[in-house]
């Protein structure tokens, strides 16, 4: 028998026997549907976070006395413990650190923003140095940037944020407006370019005024992040191993203690990411696995039920000079073609589930090609492994006795 009708022939058994088909096939459709969904989710969520939430530059490191990532609750429960990084700590990396090409600090708060009778939501209160334009690669929509002067004299200027501009004055330019931080009156200088929303959660809600201004007017003892940025020509390890060695100065850490800080870089912020999406994807695995086993006996036992009514069948082929091998690639196709099928329909609706729910929530979905892949991929192992044993029994079967079976 030549592969073409051996196709045909599989696909004219299946559709003889429509109704055990489609059962054997939703258990597929189910199997490859949950996979395809949490992949093309998983992808979408892959590549949205990592254009948004990593927001490091390759050649910046961040120095704080948190962690970047919570998922180690015990390292979060020890540096809470420790003694808080403060402005004089930023100052004497800035000052001591020869091979860092700028060292900027930033400290954060929440509060409200008000507007003559306009009065926002809770908003980000970012603190930054003049250094951290340059080194956050802030965009300036309107206006400017404040000076290294005006930050060290601690004016009482700021930038907003695009929702926060739109909230308080609509259409409506902002600068030079006199506005109220958290109950300090602050003028507005300029405002920041559009950053977009993360899970359906804005990123644009914040304003941004001199880190001194903000030690000045709401506390000198506020917690900072101190950031550092490499050379072109200096290995980033180099410049980390240099500020490391000036913090646990600074800390007066012993040699023989663990560092009482954080450094956090690009890569490894990355790394704690990847972490995250990988047991995402294990538990895609185990999940997927489970219904795709259940789904596979499902075709194996339909299988075998075929082969013991077409006992006859396969029979009078072998009689008629069928080979070992003709039985066998008979039923492994079947197997396979109604594994596809399940894949296909199993694929389709994974991709429609993925797409309702990035539109019903803000969880992106990828459709690239690679997702719908996955699926065929699946399914046609699945096929080859749940069709193996009835396609073996049915080779194997004698043709005398296939001849005589009732």
């Amino acid at each position: 028998m030549d592969r073409k009708e051996i196709l045909l022939n599989a696909i004219n058994a299946l559709l003889a026997q429509k109704l055990r088909s489609a059962l054997a096939v939703l258990g597929i459709v189910v199997g490859i549907g949950a996979l395809v969904a949490m992949v093309a989710l998983i992808e979408g969520a892959n590549a949205y976070i990592g254009e948004r939430l990593v927001t490091l530059q390759p050649d910046v490191f961040q120095v704080s006395q948190l962690p970047a990532s919570l998922l180690n609750v015990n390292d979060f429960i020890k540096a809470s413990k420790w003694k808080r990084i403060e402005y004089d700590d930023y100052l004497t990396v800035r000052r001591d650190c020869r091979e860092c090409a700028e060292v900027g600090a930033e400290s954060n708060l929440v509060g409200r923003i008000k507007w003559r009778n306009t009065v926002t939501g809770s908003a980000q209160i970012r603190g930054l140095s003049a250094s951290m334009l340059d080194i956050e690669r802030v965009e300036v929509a309107r206006g400017r940037f404040y000076t290294e002067a005006e930050d060290n004299n601690h004016l009482a200027v700021c930038l907003l944020g695009a929702d926060i501009a739109t909230d308080l004055f609509g259409q409506a330019d902002p600068l030079g407006a006199d506005i109220s931080i958290m109950g300090k009156p602050f003028q507005v200088i300029g405002t920041i370019a559009p950053r977009g929303s993360l899970f359906g959660r804005s990123q644009d809600r914040f304003v941004i005024m001199p880190l001194t201004s903000m030690l000045h007017r709401f506390g000198a003892r506020q917690p900072l992040a101190i950031s550092c940025q490499q050379p072109p020509e200096t290995p980033l390890a180099s410049v980390v191993d240099e500020v490391r060695g000036i913090m646990r100065r600074q800390r007066r850490v012993l040699f023989n203690q663990e560092d009482t800080f954080f450094i956090t870089t690009a890569d490894s912020a990355a790394g704690i990411y990847q972490a995250v999406i990988g047991g995402f994807y294990l538990i895609t695995i185990i999940i997927s696995g489970i219904a795709l086993t259940v789904g596979g006996l499902g075709v194996t036992n339909i299988m075998l039920v075929n082969v013991r009514e077409r006992t006859r069948e396969i029979g009078l082929r072998k009689a008629l000079g069928a080979r070992h091998r003709d039985v066998l690639a008979q039923f492994l196709v079947e197997t396979v073609v109604l594994c596809l099928l399940g894949g296909s329909l199993g694929t389709a609706v994974g991709l429609l589930v993925s797409q309702i729910i990035a539109w019903v929530t803000p969880l992106p979905a990828s459709s690239r090609p690679v997702v719908a892949l996955v699926g065929f991929a699946v399914s046609s192992f699945v096929g080859l492994v749940a069709g193996m044993y009835p396609a073996r029994h049915a080779a194997q079967l004698s043709p005398i006795d296939a001849l005589r079976y009732e």
